[in-house]
This record gives structure tokens, sequence and C-alpha cells, in this order.
């Protein structure tokens, strides 16, 4: 069965990185192969929940088949002759990791693979590697996306008043 398999090491601790793997909806904001992405079954990934992915022309629903936050999760697609299954695994990463420097100390590791089987999944592996990478690669670049962003922090009552009189007496200086 063909393998694909793509790692990175994020710009956020396992938890942020776990958020950026499940949020398959924002993926539809951070790349643009993804049309839509939606969580009938509910936000949190459980096994047996479907994941409904419109990639580009093509159209999937895929089937959660495993779910361990925050360090793994797989789903599988299935159709006629094929399937096609995701595995996301997530740890902290070390010095062993390609890239690796010392100010990714308690950042977290990504591994995302990707397994074609049935007589067409294979078939398409084979006779289609590039397109089986640049899935894996947008999937990639949509969790790197989702996993820079950072949340929005509340502002105190207080401060925009300070920032508009320390703006008033910037401009008057």
């Amino acid at each position: 069965m063909p393998v694909f398999e793509i790692t990175k090491i994020l710009p956020c601790q396992l938890d942020a990185a776990w958020e950026a793997v499940v949020d398959f909806p924002s993926r539809t904001i951070h790349s643009d192969q993804y049309r839509r992405a939606d969580l009938p079954d509910g936000e949190e990934p459980m096994p047996g929940h479907r994941i409904l992915l419109h990639i580009g022309r093509d159209r999937f629903t895929s089937i959660i088949t495993a779910a361990q936050k925050p360090s793994s999760l797989s789903h599988r697609t299935i159709g006629p002759g094929f399937w096609a299954e995701y595995s996301y695994r997530i740890r902290l990463c070390d010095e062993r990791d390609p890239g690796y420097t010392n100010e990714d100390f308690g950042s977290a590791f990504l591994v995302i693979r990707a397994e074609y089987g049935g007589w067409l999944g294979s078939l398409i592996a084979k006779l289609r590697p590039g397109a089986c990478r640049r899935y894996l690669e947008d999937e990639l670049a949509a969790i790197v996306s989702a996993s820079e962003s950072v949340p929005a922090e509340p502002v105190p009552d207080n401060q925009p008043d300070e920032q508009q009189s320390s703006g008033e007496s910037d401009a008057n200086a």
C-alpha cells in the first residue's frame, strides 16, 4: 500500500497543535484547496464521527477511526475500489527532529501520514503521486497556518483610553 508522510515542527505547544489538527472547518480559511470542511457530528473528534471534505473538485466523507487528545487522530475515506487513511501524530519535538533548534524547545512535532489502498487507491497513488503529496502538503500548510494564529485576548476597559491619551500626547509632541 502506498504511503506518503510529511513532518514539521509547529510553532506552538501540544494542546494548540491538537486544536489546529482537529479544527477541520478552519482549513477553508488557511488553505486555498479546501472549499469546505465540516464536522456534522460535533466539534470534539470521536471515533465514528464524520468529516465532510470538499477539496478542490473532490468531495469526501471521512470517518474518524481513532482520536486520542492531544497526541493522535486518524480518519478514513472509503469509496468504490479505494480507501485513504490520514493519520496525525503530535508529540514534543526534540533534537533528533529535522530543523530542530534550541528555540523549538517545548514546541510540538507533527507527523502526517497518508496511506492509500484498494485497487483504485493504489493505482491513484502510483500514477498520481504528485497529487497525493500535494494533498498532504496542503493539509500541513493549513495546520501550520492555524497553529500560528494567535487567539485574540480581551482588552481591559481602561487600556483604550490610555492608548488614546498616549496617542494624543504623541501627536502633540
